[in-house]
């Protein structure tokens, strides 16, 4: 009987990456403790990878990615000493797969992104932090403010729209108040293509939490956009969906849509500690980011259901 022990998958990980030529591209790397024999595969939505002779020594299940691209991993133990794992995307991706030998073995499977940027390339977006100056905004519990809190959070979703190839104003990079009607004249003179407001929701009942979505009454593709960045910001940051609602003043903007994204309640307790953190401020970003992916998409080839 032989005493040779199977190859054991140990360890996934899934990140955003550029490539050495200048690709933006999603990465999933598999760990192992030696090299077996494999193979992957794409269709339209997922790509498929099979290892054969190896042991899944990690649990089975589904991990939620929600990167733009890659939706989520999925992988299980297919029979005895065979590993699948699937890859859901939201838009169809090419992919490349390359081994690194060493301890751990390592897989690679990069997928292209390309297809975002496409989507972006030549959009220009109005971000607007809301706020700032001597208008603070709403306060937390424990005093945080919501001017300084939706600031980072317009930087993160800025850094992103420019990797995706898009043009982006903000409305203010600092401490600076500036009136509503300003803001909203940036619109017009930067001729954008969809203006973002971010802020965070302000209640009454200290037990209130959530997320909203505001938009704008005199345009019908802001109530879509809305639903959009809703869904975005639901999955990225697994808050209470407090779902969408017009806002009577963003009706000054009727040219283009025009939402604004109510990033948590910043007059909860729980909700307020959640903000004051970087990773919290990253995702939302994120979020918002990937609802405009899907309203940009939606009406193209690439669509994966609508916002409507």
């Amino acid at each position: 009987m032989s005493c040779k022990k199977a190859p054991r998958i140990t360890n996934m990980l899934s990140k955003i990456v550029d490539g050495e030529k200048g690709e933006w591209l999603s990465k999933v790397v598999i760990e192992s403790t030696k090299p077996y024999t494999y193979d992957a595969g794409n269709a339209e939505d997922r790509v498929i990878f099979e290892g054969k002779g190896v042991i899944l020594n990690m649990p089975e299940g589904t991990t939620e990615v929600n990167d733009g691209l890659l939706r989520e991993v999925i992988v299980k133990q297919d029979g005895k000493d065979n590993v699948l794992v699937k890859m859901m995307l939201e838009h169809p991706a090419e992919f490349r797969l390359e081994a690194f030998e060493g301890f751990p073995f390592r897989l690679e499977i990069t997928l292209d992104r390309s297809i975002i940027t496409k989507l972006f390339s030549g959009k220009k977006i109005v971000i607007d932090p809301g706020h700032g100056g001597e208008d603070t905004g709403g306060k937390g519990p424990v005093s945080l403010q919501e001017k300084d809190v939706v600031l980072p959070m317009a930087k993160n979703l800025e850094k992103i729209l420019r990797r995706a190839s898009a043009d982006v104003v903000l409305t203010r990079e600092g401490d600076v108040d500036i009136s509503r009607e300003k803001r909203f004249d940036l619109v017009g003179q930067a001729g954008a293509d969809i203006y973002i407001g971010i802020h965070n929701r302000s209640c009454v009942g200290r037990n209130e939490d959530g997320v909203a979505t505001l938009y704008a009454p005199t345009n019908k593709q802001s109530a879509i956009l809305a639903r959009c960045v809703q869904e975005g910001l639901i999955k990225k940051l697994k808050a209470a969906d407090r779902g969408i609602a017009e806002q009577a003043e963003l009706a000054m903007i009727n040219e283009v849509p025009a939402i604004e994204a109510e990033v948590l309640t910043i007059t909860n307790l729980v909700e307020e500690v959640f903000l004051r953190g970087l990773t919290v401020q990253k995702r939302a970003a994120e979020g918002i980011f990937n609802g405009l992916i899907k309203y940009f998409a939606q009406n193209g080839t690439y669509s994966k259901g609508d916002c409507s």
